[in-house]
């Protein structure tokens, strides 16, 4: 297989600094910076390549422009170190300076950019010896990307035209497949298949541009004629074939810290490596979409994919779906007059064989204010002794990041989100590494907190202060003995310690329901217990037949879960406060975690029970 790639040759130089160490200076009197690393990575039309034979392109050939600078020769060997063919890479003395972006980091936070490049301008004699490499090298190619991204590079007028000749000139003969990938050029390059995202679209297609997702790839396919790859940032990408069929794919969620820098390059790697070996443009692009995902992994630096890395992930992938329904309540569709919302329509007729219920939150609220506890948590564990001394603003961006990986990680393990903690800890670089402890020892300080707040609870229970009815979801209790008592089979899993969830269903009288079903934490991460509960379910109760089983949760792991293997998922948008009602703001994590239908609680139960044709009680 061979590739070329034409474009914006770049170099990435990222600097992880500190103050400590560092004096104010004499001369200026402003505050030094100690660079604790410093490293070189190919950017732009560099990295593509890059990523084009990481992916087992045997030939990959690159052509630009690069100062007579120490960059530039910096550019030209690590190009070399790749194996990438530099022949049609063009030394320009004059008017040319090496695109080069220092990117500063102190503590997980970026400084602004210093960028070199800005005002190039190529000459007539460059473009001409690169097309010239370009012309003699170009049969040999299975296919040509063309990148465009820097606001002064090598895609002036002259050069726009004349690649333009060439591509028409080629594209009738020698069988090249032709990709652009531009920021403001999307127009000029015609004849190509592209790859754009939303946002570059809706600008072709005018400020009035109000259509959907699906039909502004269609439009964009019209209006080019050629094939089209519509990238959609977290939610995924849609592409459109010869034939005008529409493919969609799903984004991926990630319940760990993600960086987007590289995630395009990487999506259109995969998606021309797997073109030239003969995949169609739908397989090409569900290629490209998962090297995005793998991508998204990489911190601080452009991600690389490889074929083991993409099989990985599109083997345990938590997809996002339906963003467009999560994202605007507008979109909800309700069953009759009732509270039910139908993300997807259900087939499920009478009763199911087995129900898995999610715990807290679902069923039992006792852990109602666990997030305010883990964010204190975090908040200590991440800032340690610094926590004193750090301005208002660090304080408020550590508490939204926190926020945020909250949201993200609600419903998987404790021990799981303390092991993505650990790595927060070393990430923002407050605590000394000898002094961070291991996800087992934040955990447990965090479970003394959370089981202070649980155990007061229980003791007003003891004491017969409160009863079930105050700390569980209005009618669960009821709808699990109506389950029960028409032959279906409860489970319950949770994230939660096992010993802890089963001491309080014991305590608040449905342990019954559910007998030796209980399933919770162990402490594994690799084994997490609302897969395991549903492989084994599978396996060994409904050989194959996903409608016999229902699925209630109110968090995106169980509906996940339930969506990968096919069962019917029910999301419960509780108000743990109250106990009953709606609370929207699970609405958008529970749609894109793949729910079929949503209710407030379980007084809806009847209405639940007519719509899948269960008896009504």
């Amino acid at each position: 297989m061979s590739i070329a790639i034409i474009g914006d040759l770049c170099l990435d130089l990222a600097y992880q600094v500190t103050t400590d160490q560092a004096e104010i200076s004499v001369e200026t009197g402003l505050q030094t910076y100690s660079v604790l690393k410093s490293t070189p990575a190919l950017g732009g039309a560099c990295n593509v390549a890059v990523n084009c034979k990481t992916l087992g392109a045997d030939r990959v050939d690159i052509y630009g422009i690069v100062g007579s600078d120490f960059f530039g020769d910096l550019l030209i060997s690590l190009l070399h170190t790749h194996g990438i063919e530099t022949e049609g890479v063009i030394r320009q003395e004059e008017k040319w300076a090496t695109h080069v972006y220092h990117k500063v980091f102190e503590k997980g936070v970026e400084h602004p950019r210093f960028d070199s490049g800005n005002f190039n301008t190529p000459t007539e004699a460059s473009i001409e010896d690169l097309v010239a490499v370009l012309r003699k090298r170009l049969s040999g190619y299975d296919a040509v990307i063309i990148n465009e991204q820097v606001p002064r590079g090598l895609h002036s007028e002259s050069f726009q035209k004349i690649l333009n000749q060439v591509i028409e000139s080629s594209s009738s003969d020698s069988g090249v497949r032709w990709f652009a990938d531009c920021r403001k050029l999307n127009d000029m390059y015609r004849d190509t298949i592209h790859k754009l995202n939303e946002q570059e679209g809706r600008l072709l297609y005018g400020p009035s541009c109000t259509v959907s997702r699906q039909e502004l790839a269609l439009w964009l396919t019209r209006y080019f004629k050629q094939p089209v790859v519509l990238t959609l940032g977290p939610d995924g990408a849609i592409a459109v074939d010869e034939s005008e069929v529409i493919h969609e794919f799903p984004g991926i969620h990630f319940a760990g810290q993600i960086d987007a820098v590289g995630a395009g390059d990487a999506f259109l790697a995969g998606l021309v490596v797997a073109v030239a070996w003969g995949a169609s443009l739908s397989e090409a692009a569900y290629i490209g979409n998962i090297c995005a995902g793998v991508s998204l992994k990489v911190l601080y630096e452009c991600g690389h994919p490889t074929t083991k890395e993409i099989i990985s992930l599109a083997e345990k992938a938590d997809w996002r779906y339906h963003p467009e329904i999560a994202d605007d309540e507008r979109k909800a569709q309700y069953w009759k007059d009732t509270p039910l919302e139908i993300v997807v329509p259900s087939q499920m007729k009478g009763f199911p064989k087995v129900a898995i219920f999610d715990h807290d939150g679902t069923i039992s609220t006792l852990r109602q204010g666990w997030e305010a506890v883990m964010e204190q948590s975090m908040l200590t564990a991440i800032a340690g002794e610094a926590y004193s001394s750090l301005s208002s603003k660090e304080l408020q961006s550590l508490r939204e990041d926190i926020h945020a990986f909250i949201d993200r990680t609600t419903g998987i393990q404790t021990i799981e989100q303390m092991h993505y903690l650990v790595d927060l800890v070393h990430h923002y670089g407050y605590v000394p590494k000898k002094n961070v402890l291991t996800a087992v020892q934040y955990k447990e300080l965090y479970n003394k907190e959370l089981l202070a707040m649980v155990d007061k609870k229980v003791n007003e229970i003891r004491a017969g202060r409160l009863d079930a009815t105050d700390v569980t979801i209005k009618g669960s209790i009821d709808f699990l003995r109506f389950l029960s008592s028409h032959g279906t089979e409860l489970y319950l899993a949770s994230g939660t310690d096992v010993d802890d969830v089963k001491r309080e269903a014991a305590l608040l009288g449905y342990a019954e329901y559910f007998e030796d079903r209980i399933v919770g934490s162990v402490g594994d991460v690799s084994n997490d217990p609302k897969r395991l509960v549903i492989k084994q379910i599978i396996e060994t109760q409904l050989k194959g037949v996903g409608e016999s089983c229902v699925v209630f949760g109110d968090g995106p792991v169980e509906m996940r879960e339930a969506k990968r293997h096919g069962l019917l998922a029910v999301g419960l948008l509780s108000d743990e406060v109250r106990r009953y009602g709606l609370n929207m703001k699970k609405r958008n994590r529970l749609v894109l975690g793949g729910a079929d239908l949503l209710i407030p609680d379980f007084s809806h139960a009847s209405s639940l029970s007519e719509y899948l044709g269960w008896e009504v009680k």
